[in-house]
């Protein structure tokens, strides 16, 4: 269940219920705001979305998501969104075996909140959710979490980390993407926002004529939308693909770089992308936060996010050593093939399902 993604979501869509699907599970997929359809053989159950951010929350992931979800009669319902919290309880109190699925510290994520412009409000929201989160945990069946350190915040009995490592594809029969190029390139894959640091990177690759920034994905902001769509300097962008299609275009490029700002959502995550990176074999260059140092050590070099001058310093000087960007790929290419992968860490979400379904009922 999800009233904020998309049908195609990559965490949701293409590994836990595609895992789930091809175990012989009879899963479907409830999304906010879609037509029912097909999508690799699973059922897509659309409803409409409202508008307005209140009315979502309310009516779309409540009401509206409550009535859908009394439709389907499922065993287990596993839901992705904060918004869906108390629609979670409401199906705890109809006896439904519910699982919880936390894909970020929300808690953290509400201090880095655009519209909310008060500071005040900000630390107070935090806090109550914080506070509203972990006793509504508790009467869920299990927790799913995305990253170890958001797993550190609760404690329950059915609770697994099922990080967000990629899906290999078979890099042998892998198509190349149609891309002419003509420079050295870095490619950026992902959301872009202003606290994704896409600004410093823009303006550190402007005066770098040598080699050229890739950026792969939705942008969420107007202001940067029409400042990427109007055309930067030394960027060139691909806009939106399937999660399928994001290697084709990683094998392209030279350098993965993910330099998200030092915002508390972001010190302690564990973002996909350098997973992807790593899998098609690229050097890195990532933002110096302990907790991905510490992560990722010598499988790519470490920047300060809101220095623009270290940036372009940094770039020139991973492209100035072949031998080391060939042994950095080498490395990380290695650690993806042997840990960092969906395969072996999809066993946790099918072993937690086995649980569930031969748990005896309370």
């Amino acid at each position: 269940m999800t009233s904020v993604h998309p049908q195609n979501d990559n965490r949701i869509f293409y590994k836990e219920v595609m895992t789930l699907f091809d175990r012989g599970y009879d899963i479907s997929l409830i999304v906010a705001g879609v037509e029912n359809q097909l999508i690799n053989k699973v059922k897509i159950i659309g409803y409409k979305k409202s508008a307005g951010r209140l009315k979502r929350i309310f009516k779309t992931s409540l009401l509206d998501m409550i009535k859908v979800c009394r439709k389907v009669d499922a065993d287990i319902y596993h839901f992705h969104d904060p918004e869906l919290i108390f629609t979670g309880l409401y199906l705890k109190i109809l006896g439904k075996t519910v699982v919880y699925d936390i894909h970020e510290n929300n808690a953290a994520s509400i201090l880095s909140k655009p519209y909310i412009k008060s500071r005040f409000k900000k630390i107070f929201l935090s806090k109550v959710f914080d506070i509203f989160e972990k006793n509504s945990v508790r009467f869920f069946d299990a927790i799913v979490t995305a990253r170890p350190d958001i797993s550190k915040k609760f404690t329950h009995k059915n609770l697994i980390t099922l990080r967000n490592f990629p899906i290999l594809p078979n890099f042998e029969t892998l198509e190349k993407v149609n891309i002419r190029k003509g420079k050295p390139s870095i490619i950026f894959v992902g959301n872009m926002t202003k606290i994704r640091g896409i600004y410093e990177l823009l303006e550190a690759i402007k005066t770098l004529e040598q080699y050229e920034l890739w950026l792969l994905g939705p942008i969420q902001e107007k202001d940067l939308e029409d400042k990427i769509k109007a055309g930067c300097r030394n960027v060139r962008y691909f806009g939106v693909v399937e999660a399928y299609d994001v290697f084709r275009y990683i094998q392209q490029a030279d350098i993965g770089i993910i330099t998200f700002l030092s915002v508390p959502n972001h010190i302690n995550t564990l973002a996909t992308k350098p997973f992807e990176y790593m899998a098609c074999g690229k050097p890195m260059i990532m933002s110096s936060f302990p907790y991905w140092k510490e992560t990722f050590q010598e499988g790519s070099f470490y920047v300060d996010p809101s220095n623009v001058k270290e940036i372009r310093e940094k770039i020139i000087s991973l492209f100035s050593d072949r031998k080391g960007m060939t042994a950095m790929g080498k490395l990380n290419q290695k650690l993806s093939k042997e840990h960092y992968n969906w395969t072996s860490e999809s066993q946790k979400l099918i072993k937690l399902y086995e649980k569930l379904l031969y748990m005896p009922k309370i």
